[in-house]
């Protein structure tokens, strides 16, 4: 056993297919095949079944890989660890969801490093599912996911499936956020009927990939009572769609007044209409805060005070 077959079917697990993962780690199918099979005999188990979709892990296979992932996880922690030391440099990864009130405390965190000479962060807004597995696979510090309350079982449920503890941030109900100058803006939205011609934007990769999970949605409302609607990638690309696009709105946390006054945008709180949504840290079990990460938390906790939440 080496730590590079070890990669490999982790990789393959991730992925459910040999193939697949051979195309992602840049190696010959043939290596995948050869380090599952040597694995398989230096054990004396079974790691995967193929199937006519790829190949599924069986039981034994998924305890070989709880083990395969903390070996992994391990070594790729030391070596980073030992690589900050050798430059005198701080590191940090995070994953976020899409929020004004998390971008304005890291630009206060980042404020408070300015006389570091040597920081290095890697700072990702994405969706739910691609924070879990950047906090599993890639080994990010940091990762608030962000769900539907009504949803909360699926999801405590996955990360307790993936051996990933969990710490609630901030719990909202959805605002409407929209221009000033828009003509929603001064209606009272109790109901679909409200946003009759108006136009909705939504982050488009929040669905959950099909297979492994549930097709669910993060920002679930039910597109079928929304007849327009632009699908974008970034939150920069929203600011200036709602923006410039007459009468388009989106459901987003609380954002900073001094943010929506920069942008000339407004919240609507909207009562029962509005969804009631979670956002929550997530972190491996054996996980130890670094001290730039305990630092951000610290401006985090301080911000999400002012929305009556503390954790």
């Amino acid at each position: 056993m080496n730590l590079t077959d070890l990669k490999y079917v982790i990789e393959i697990d991730r992925c459910g297919s040999i193939s697949l993962a051979a195309k992602n780690l840049y190696v010959a199918q043939s290596n995948l095949s050869r380090a599952v099979k040597e694995l398989e005999k230096e054990f004396n188990i079974t790691l995967f079944q193929r199937t006519s979709k790829g190949v599924v892990t069986t039981r034994e296979g998924q305890r070989f890989l709880i083990y395969a992932q903390e070996i992994h996880s391990q070594v790729k922690n030391m070596l980073e660890e030992y690589s900050n030391l050798s430059d005198n440099g701080i590191s940090l990864k995070m994953s976020v969801p899409r929020a004004a009130y998390i971008s304005e405390v890291f630009r206060i965190f980042m404020e408070e490093k300015k006389d570091k000479e040597h920081v290095r962060i890697h700072y990702e807004e994405t969706n739910t599912m691609k924070t879990i597995r950047n906090v599993l696979d890639h080994h990010h510090d940091i990762g608030i996911i962000r769900y539907n309350s009504l949803h909360e079982g699926y999801y405590l449920s996955l990360l307790k499936l993936k051996n990933l503890q969990h710490r609630l941030i901030l719990e909202f109900d959805y605002l409407l956020l929209t221009s000033k100058y828009n003509d929603i803006a001064s209606r009272h939205i109790r109901s679909n009927d409200d946003l009759d011609g108006c136009t909705e934007i939504v982050f488009a990769d929040n669905r959950l990939p099909s297979g492994e999970y549930v097709d669910l949605t993060d920002n679930d409302r039910d597109e079928r009572y929304q007849k327009k609607v632009i699908y974008v990638y970034d939150r920069g690309t929203a600011m200036e769609y709602l923006a410039m696009i007459p009468n388009t709105f989106m459901w987003t946390s609380p954002m900073p007044q001094p943010t929506l006054d920069r942008l000339d945008l407004v919240q609507l709180r909207c009562g029962a209409f509005a969804q009631y949504m979670k956002d929550v840290m997530i972190f491996k079990e054996n996980h130890v805060q670094k001290q730039l990460e305990r630092e951000f938390l610290r401006v985090l906790r301080e911000k999400t005070r002012e929305y009556g939440v503390y954790f």
